[in-house]
């Protein structure tokens, strides 16, 4: 996918207004189906707090970019494909990156963690890791790797993951 293509499929509008309530944005691309399994899971976890609001988007559907300003929290799930992020993905993280060095986006002190699959090295997952930080986001653990197709322990511990961005967020919030 170019990146105009990619562009095509967000938008800069304000599609969805979240400043109200807790949310926690999960964006996932998934190639085999085993990071969309993860990315369910994660979501699931979220869901189960208490006040806190998920949605979920797999890169090529379309939404806005605001929403990641209007989150509290950002989980970004990925699988490994030549020892990086899919280009998708890699697309989405360079925009936003490009937004926060313009100003058109501030993420700093927002909550975040990273997830994905993988079948040899997994090193995107660092690279998520790496890519929020330099957002400015408060990264809650090392992203949840999973070598292939997870089982019943993975996914529960992709719920965990989502529980505490989720619980972390909510936390966050109620101070302001």
């Amino acid at each position: 996918m170019t990146r105009n293509a990619f562009m095509d499929c967000v938008s800069s509008g304000a599609d969805n207004e979240m400043n109200d309530m807790v949310t926690v944005l999960v964006v996932y691309d998934s190639k085999t189906g085993n990071t969309e399994k993860m990315a369910e899971a994660v979501s699931e976890g979220v869901a189960s707090v208490s006040g806190v609001t998920v949605v979920k988007h797999k890169l090529g559907e379309k939404f806005s970019m605001k929403e990641f300003g209007d989150s509290s929290g950002i989980i970004i799930g990925s699988p490994t494909i030549y020892s990086g992020v899919t280009p998708e993905m890699r697309h989405l993280l360079e925009s936003l990156d490009d937004m926060r060095k313009s100003k058109q986006i501030n993420l700093r002190g927002k909550v975040g963690a990273g997830f994905g699959s993988y079948g040899w090295s997994g090193e995107a997952l660092e690279r998520i890791t790496g890519a929020l930080k330099i957002l400015g986001l408060d990264v809650v653990s090392k992203a949840l790797r999973v070598v292939e197709n997870p089982g019943p322990q993975d996914l529960e511990k992709c719920r965990q993951l989502g529980k505490d961005v989720a619980e972390k967020a909510a936390k966050k919030s109620s101070k302001k």
